[in-house]
């Protein structure tokens, strides 16, 4: 009896979530069988939550397998074992995932899912479910209906940006390390600087730097910060980063994830001038050869003027601050950059921060 292969089937899920984390997965089904599949994935349990994928990755990994079966036949190819596959590729695949459609071993434990195929109306279930029965009948067959895999590959990855969107609203369990050494923290910056969404990445980590150096060096008592694709004109603030004592501003921070030029010296330099701040950082890597000497001398000149506006990376930044506030230091750090995450960015970002973390505990970086 033909049954999906589970690599196979491990490795079609990989590839279509990576499309949806990253953001090349496009809704491409009807608005009504979207309004579906979303009713089913956020519903209360893990019955319909857990069927829905399972059913549709196990016909996309074998076309001649029937999405609405349950049970294992005798004497027909269609049939299939979907609870063994979901317990073994969809359970850990979600466990990997916050547990974003629930926390259970045996999804299909449930007695409706233990007959031989789905009904729109099974027996014996609650009257505030059969709804949702209805629901998880008619896409499963609609999908059965055009046998075609381009379509339940369509429908599949429709159903993964339902399941990408419930993780945005979710908060993210990171790994919890003990000790953090200088090296691991170097490695942890650079990881998540290096990764996908680096204007995020860059203002999260600036902004629990200079958070920690409030907490330990009382400088300041409050730090604010927006969205990275936020314009500081549309709110207000000075910088990307703001640093308030009793709520008065004394520090502002401009963070950008490339080199700076002179016109984004210029631009901060006339913020500061409107706001009267006469100690700013711009966190960002080095100008070009080209660009150092100019940049040098405005900087220079803005000192003649009374404004201290200094430049450097956030790596070096971090590099200083993180050896100055020790061991304990280095732990609220790791805790703060997955608070600024899990308030600021999409769960890809939350989600190689928290692949960073488990790769230190697995090993990585463990002296320094």
């Amino acid at each position: 009896m033909p049954s999906p292969d589970r690599d196979q089937a491990k490795a079609h899920l990989n590839r279509h979530w990576g499309d949806v984390v990253h953001g090349v997965a496009a809704r491409e089904v009807d608005a009504e069988m979207q309004e579906r599949i979303e009713v089913l994935i956020s519903a209360e349990g893990v019955t319909f939550p857990y069927s829905l994928p399972t059913q549709l990755l196990g016909k996309l990994t074998d076309h001649r397998l029937d999405a609405l079966c349950l049970q294992r036949g005798d004497g027909d190819d269609s049939q299939w074992d979907p609870r063994s596959f979901a317990t073994a590729v969809i359970v850990p695949w979600v466990r990997a995932n916050q547990n974003v459609l629930g926390n259970s071993g045996d999804p299909y434990v449930s007695n409706p899912l233990r007959q031989p195929r789905i009904l729109p109306d099974p027996p014996n279930v609650r009257s505030n479910t059969l709804t949702l029965w209805g629901h998880l009948h008619d896409v499963l067959s609609q999908v059965e209906t055009h046998d075609d895999p381009a379509y339940t590959e369509k429908v599949f990855r429709a159903v993964l940006l339902a399941i990408y969107d419930k993780l945005k609203e979710r908060h993210f369990d990171y790994p919890t390390l003990r000790r953090v050494s200088g090296a691991q923290a170097r490695y942890l910056v650079g990881g998540i600087l290096a990764s996908s969404q680096a204007g995020e990445h860059a203002l999260s980590i600036a902004a629990a730097l200079f958070t920690i150096a409030g907490r330990r060096f009382a400088l300041w008592d409050e730090v604010h910060r927006e969205h990275s694709t936020t314009a500081d004109h549309a709110t207000g603030m000075v910088g990307d980063i703001e640093c308030r004592r009793e709520g008065t501003l004394v520090y502002a921070v401009e963070v950008k994830e490339r080199r700076i030029t002179i016109a984004d010296v210029r631009s901060f330099e006339e913020k500061l001038r409107r706001s009267d701040l006469t100690e700013a950082l711009i966190a960002a890597p080095a100008p070009t050869a080209q660009a150092t000497d100019e940049i040098n001398e405005r900087l220079r000149l803005m000192w003649t003027q009374g404004i201290n506006l200094y430049h450097h990376s956030i790596e070096d930044l971090a590099d200083v601050l993180l050896s100055l506030v020790g061991e304990d230091g280095r732990r609220d750090f790791i805790v703060e950059v997955g608070g600024q995450l899990d308030k600021h960015a999409p769960p890809s970002s939350r989600l190689s921060w928290r692949n960073l973390l488990e790769s230190v505990l697995d090993g990585g970086q463990t002296t320094g």
